[in-house]
């Protein structure tokens, strides 16, 4: 029979002798047969042989290790009764390790958008020895303390304690203080006084020590009588009991309580990590005797459910890997780096499948390596110095990511009245530079920007979505840049008929073989052209050899065609124009940039269309090197996308190195400045930041009305009022680092574009969400940055396919149908010219190997989605 059935059956015996059932419970035996307990008032004046015959009635067959049949009464003085539970839920290693499989939802901490319930409780633990377990907790806890934090440790290690020892306070224990000691009473049924059992470990900071004790005889003897498994068997656990001591009862309220668990599997452990962890960070070396265990380990953590229950939460895994190697040889740290995260993504490859609301835990943000540093490794006691710690900063901000932030526990406003209408206002634009409304306003001068508008920088270079149009639109919009514009992109031709389609870049490319001319000769005079059609004043003429060519009227693009082919008729052309050109320069009084964008899109796409291209271009750029020397007014600016740029050939093209900038956005702060002068741009939004600067007078948003040269420290202030300091449902401690993340292509590149298509997307999320799920913290919750990522990452992939590289849609098919990133080399063999370009743009990158030996490729975060790609199982 099992328990339902046991249950069932002493309710009918109990019903058919008309006796109330106050209390029933009934558990299987940790060895065999079963624990029975009934409380009954009509117990009265029944003898236990009458009870148990009643009870009983059809169960005789069954095997009873424990039976107490007793009234409300007895009850007081009969101690723990069994719980009523089956036994396969009980947080205990055998029980653990055998459930089959996972809940059939797993939700773990870090999911939640409300803060839980403090103390956050964060179990270290290791399968073997030696690997820093201590070690780690220890500098983890100095740093959370460091951060102002109040961290209790907790010296879960009975059989080996030396908690206290590792921060220098071994000598401050007396005999009988300690853990141990206390769970001994408590399990006694006394409620003892934690707080001469606790040791402060520093006079500055709130850091705390709970040590195991001293290892003398006493303690030996003590240790015997610990037993959690029948702890978690009881209506009576001391070891829970503690922990609500610890959380509630002392002089300090932790907000955090690290718990130092014994190495391998031991009875105390299983509940540490199964019931009581919120965190569980396992500690391991990627040696083939750990895989096995840690990763039946990591199973039974899946299969849990902690302490917490409302909601019900899984704990939460977290890896250190210690300690690496300090070899001198990348390939080794290499293949260590590589085995672990192998392993880790095999252990949870089955997770995504139970969580389908929720981002995919990604092996490489839940997974530290900690290198081997003998000066730490051979001390006897954590040091105190900042600079050791910086090993076990991430450890540190796990923990810190379930915490509520400094930032966050000041209450400035309610947004509950505002949030709607700065909805409605925030507009961040998903489109490319050339279409978007106010982009001065919001445009963000960085150093490499202030480089680019140089007028000694002819060449800007970037990758699609870096900003190359922003700038030509910066210098073409203000006043105090004149400018000409040569070529733009489609959607700036704004009249300017002379900046031609593709269309016309097919007619110009026959005539000039028709003609005989070079693409150097078109150049020429498309940019004399173009100054004589944006001149202020009178142009400078032309020689009389030219003059005809301006004879009719040119107010349309054929017109401008047929302009062109008259002058590709004419003797000396190259001369002519050369002269005209430099009448320009002479007669011109302020400096002003000839503006050349729109390069890579203005030819069509198709291959013979990029066979001209890449010929238009290498002639344009020869022309510019010549012509700089002689112009002294005029200035080139030409925009052009760096894999272009890369495949061209032609005469001393190293004369532009030292005169071209590449465009990066390689400081965070300046990447997301782009979104918080965006949403400044909303009146309300703006308002309500300049009213907690008002309220709280502290400095933290200062900036006038028409001021936008925004501080770091501003930048980061008006971002987590926007969208939070935490990343909310991700495994990022903090939103920008997830977003610096998620949006960086194979090359580590970031596109603004991407950036603001997330937020619009974010944006849409929040308001369509608000209505069934008010969230009043920020004005954006974090989670819309999740859900909006996969939408994000097909636009970005679409316009990298159909915009600008049709030829890798082979490739893309191909990963679609592999399924899964990193995938072997062997998978994509054939494609070798695409998967070069594939590497150059970012649609990809190497995840294990070299430039000329690749192993595995990976696809970024920003395409990985757009493509159906899944980081589930390992190639």
């Amino acid at each position: 029979m099992n328990h339902s059935e046991i249950k069932a059956k002493i309710t009918e015996n109990m019903s058919s002798a008309h006796l109330e059932i106050e209390d029933l419970r009934i558990q299987l035996d940790q060895n065999v047969g079963w624990r029975i307990a009934v409380i009954s008032p009509d117990f009265n004046h029944k003898t236990r042989s009458e009870r148990q015959k009643i009870v009983l009635n059809g169960l005789e067959a069954l095997t009873i290790q424990w039976l107490d049949l007793l009234t409300p009464e007895e009850k007081e003085w009969a101690g723990s009764l069994p719980l009523d539970a089956p036994i396969e839920n009980l947080p205990l290693w055998p029980e653990a390790l055998a459930r089959p499989s996972h809940p059939e939802t797993i939700l773990f901490a870090s999911d939640l958008e409300d803060d839980l319930k403090r103390p956050i409780i964060a179990t270290f633990y290791s399968l073997r020895g030696g690997v820093g377990r201590s070690t780690a907790l220890a500098y983890t806890a100095q740093i959370l303390a460091n951060h102002g934090r109040t961290v209790l440790c907790v010296d879960m290690d009975l059989e080996a304690p030396g908690l206290a020892a590792l921060f220098g306070k071994e000598n401050e224990v007396q005999p009988e203080q300690g853990l141990i000691f206390s769970l001994l009473s408590l399990d006694q049924g006394e409620h003892p006084d934690l707080r001469n059992q606790i040791i402060r470990i520093s006079e500055t900071e709130e850091l705390y020590c709970l040590p195991a004790g001293l290892p003398n005889a006493n303690y030996a003897r003590v240790l015997n009588l610990i037993n959690p498994e029948a702890w978690y068997r009881e209506d009576r656990n001391p070891l829970r009991e503690l922990i609500d001591i610890l959380s509630t009862e002392l002089p300090f309220k932790p907000d955090v309580i690290l718990l130092d668990a014994r190495t391998g599997i031991t009875p105390l452990n299983g509940p540490l990590l199964f019931d009581l962890a919120d965190l569980a960070i396992i500690v391991f070396f990627p040696h083939p005797q750990t895989q096995v265990g840690t990763g039946a380990l990591v199973q039974a953590l899946l299969a849990s459910h902690n302490r917490r229950t409302e909601p019900n939460l899984t704990p939460e895994p977290r890896f250190i890997v210690s300690p690496i190697p300090a070899s001198q040889a990348p390939e080794v740290i290499e293949r260590y780096r590589h085995r672990s995260l192998g392993w880790i993504n095999n252990w949870l490859g089955s997770l995504s499948d139970k969580r389908p609301n929720f981002e995919p835990m990604v092996e490489s943000e839940i997974t530290h390596f900690i290198p081997y540093r003998e000066t730490i490794a051979t001390s006897d006691r954590i040091l105190s110095a900042p600079e050791y710690w910086r090993d076990f900063e991430p450890v540190a901000e796990w923990i810190e990511g379930l915490l509520p932030m400094a930032s966050e526990q000041q209450s400035f406003v309610n947004l509950a009245h505002e949030k709607a209408q700065i909805l409605q206002e925030l507009q961040f634009s998903g489109a490319a530079a050339e279409a978007q409304n106010h982009l001065l306003e919001t445009f963000v001068e960085t150093d490499l920007v202030q480089r680019a508008i140089r007028p000694d920088m002819p060449l800007v270079l970037g990758r699609k979505g870096t900003g190359k149009t922003a700038i030509f639109r910066r210098l073409l919009e203000d006043d105090q840049y004149p400018s000409i514009v040569v070529l733009s992109p489609s959607p700036l031709k704004d009249g300017r008929f002379w900046v031609l389609s593709p269309e016309a870049f097919k007619e110009v490319d026959q005539q000039l073989k028709q003609h005989q001319k070079s693409w150097r000769e078109f150049w020429l005079l498309q940019v004399c052209l173009a100054c004589h059609l944006s001149w202020q004043a009178a142009p400078p003429e032309p020689d009389d050899a030219l003059m005809d060519i301006l004879a009719n009227p040119l107010t349309k693009e054929l017109d401008f065609i047929n302009c062109i082919e008259n002058s590709l008729s004419k003797p000396r052309l190259g001369l002519l124009l050369h002269d005209w050109l430099m009448r320009f320069d002479r007669d011109i009084s302020v400096q002003t940039f000839l503006l050349i964008d729109g390069l890579d899109t203005g030819f069509g796409v198709g291959l013979q269309e990029q066979h001209i291209r890449t010929e238009s271009i290498s002639s344009l750029l020869s022309l510019v090197n010549d012509l700089e020397s002689n112009l002294h007014r005029l200035k080139f600016k030409v925009m052009l996308r760096e894999d272009i740029w890369r495949r061209l050939k032609f005469d001393n093209k190293s004369h532009f190195y030292g005169r071209s900038v590449s465009l990066q956005w390689l400081e965070p702060v300046d990447f997301f400045k782009v979104i918080v002068k965006t949403a400044l741009q909303s009146h309300r939004f703006k308002a309500l930041v300049q009213s907690i600067e008002e309220q709280q007078n502290q400095g933290r948003f200062l900036f006038s009305s028409d001021d936008f040269h925004l501080t770091e420290q501003q930048v980061w202030n008006i971002w987590n009022l926007l969208v939070g300091e935490r990343m909310r449902g991700g495994k990022s401690a903090f939103t920008k680092n997830w977003v610096w993340k998620r949006i960086a292509d194979g090359s580590n590149h970031h596109s603004p574009r991407a950036l603001l298509q997330l937020f619009k997307q974010g944006q849409a999320w929040e308001m369509r969400e608000q209505t069934k799920n008010a969230y009043g913290k920020t004005v954006i919750r974090p989670k819309a940055l999740i859900a909006s990522l996969e939408e994000v990452s097909k636009q970005t992939l679409d316009a990298l396919i159909e915009e600008e590289f049709p030829n890798l849609s082979t490739l893309v098919e191909r990963l679609r149908e592999i399924g899964r990133s990193p995938f072997k080399s062997s998978e994509v063999e054939g494609l070798e010219d695409e998967l070069r370009l594939a590497s150059e743009v970012g649609l990809l990158s190497i995840y294990e190997g070299t430039n000329d030996v690749v192993e595995r490729y990976k696809v970024p975060d920003l395409y990985r989605s757009g493509i159906g790609m899944t980081r589930k199982g390992q190639a």
